[in-house]
């Protein structure tokens, strides 16, 4: 049988940085104000305007945002201008697995979700919030360096929408087995130290009041083989699809994306996708908008 060829960007001489990196640091500064904060800190600017210039000037800031807003979405709507949105989009059906498998799930896998989230008044801002972000970052830093040693193969981040405001900023990361995992955690130096910053400066041993407002949780989950799948359809590479694999080209050793052709074969249906069914399942639906598509 054939090995599983990626549909995505073509293999790299040079590891892809983790799309943890990715993220949005304003939108942490967002989610740190609630919408009525955010209301009121426009209208406070938009009264000082008025306040300190003419009226007919003071309106034009919002005018002009507005305006802008309207000609770029209407540019967008009718195709003069690229929608944004769909950056990295992979159009179509696809699924994540190991690179060179011949079978799917055939390999295990290793998940750890590893969260942090603040519940004192300042927020993002504490000290020890910055800490712990600049931990999460080296920490990352690290596993991209010495992925091989670890059996790393990359990590997203979220952001939480459970509060109005400091919500819960968690890391999902992928491992090829548990004991990388586990060696990571246990013998690396930064996340020791992170553990040790822990311990000792944010709860105190048990004893700091101060500590208790904030919050850290991981769970880990290692999957055996055929008990993983993924599907994703138009989307971006998100989750076990943003991993990136180290193999063989022609002689040279790449790094590959994941992402496989999904409209045909076993890869159509979830049992296929775990190697427990040929993948023809669904067909009894026959609502499949992929079937006459050339795969």
């Amino acid at each position: 049988m054939s090995t599983f060829t990626p549909v995505s960007t073509p293999p790299s001489e040079v590891r892809p940085r983790s799309q943890y990196f990715n993220q949005q640091l304003h939108n942490l500064f967002r989610d740190a104000l609630s919408l009525q904060t955010w209301l009121f800190l426009g209208a406070l600017l938009q009264s000082t305007l008025f306040l300190l210039i003419p009226t007919s000037i003071a309106i034009l800031p919002v005018i002009l945002y507005f305006t802008i807003c309207f000609i770029d979405n209407a540019l967008i709507y009718s195709g003069i201008r690229p929608n944004p949105l769909m950056a990295n989009i992979i159009p179509g059906k696809t699924s994540a697995q190991f690179p060179g498998s011949t079978i799917p799930s055939q390999h295990p896998i290793v998940v750890i979700k590893l969260a942090a989230r603040t519940n004192h008044p300042l927020g993002i801002i504490h000290p020890h919030m910055r800490k712990i972000g600049t931990y999460f970052n080296r920490m990352i830093d690290d596993l991209d360096e010495n992925s091989e040693e670890y059996g790393y193969l990359g990590a997203n981040s979220y952001l939480a929408n459970e509060r109005s405001t400091g919500n819960e900023l968690m890391i999902m990361a992928y491992f090829r087995t548990y004991d990388g995992l586990h060696a990571f955690s246990h013998e690396n130096g930064v996340h020791r130290e992170a553990w040790n910053y822990w311990n000792t400066q944010v709860m105190g041993r048990g004893k700091n009041e101060e500590g208790r407002m904030f919050s850290i949780m991981h769970e880990a989950y290692e999957v055996p083989v055929g008990k993983w799948e993924n599907i994703f359809i138009n989307y971006h590479p998100s989750g076990v699809a943003a991993t990136t694999f180290k193999v063989d080209v022609d002689g040279k050793e790449k790094w590959a994306s994941p992402m496989v052709d999904a409209r045909k074969g076993l890869f159509r249906t979830s049992k296929g996708r775990m190697a427990a069914s040929a993948g023809d399942e669904n067909e009894i639906y026959g609502n499949d908008p992929y079937a006459n598509e050339k795969a």
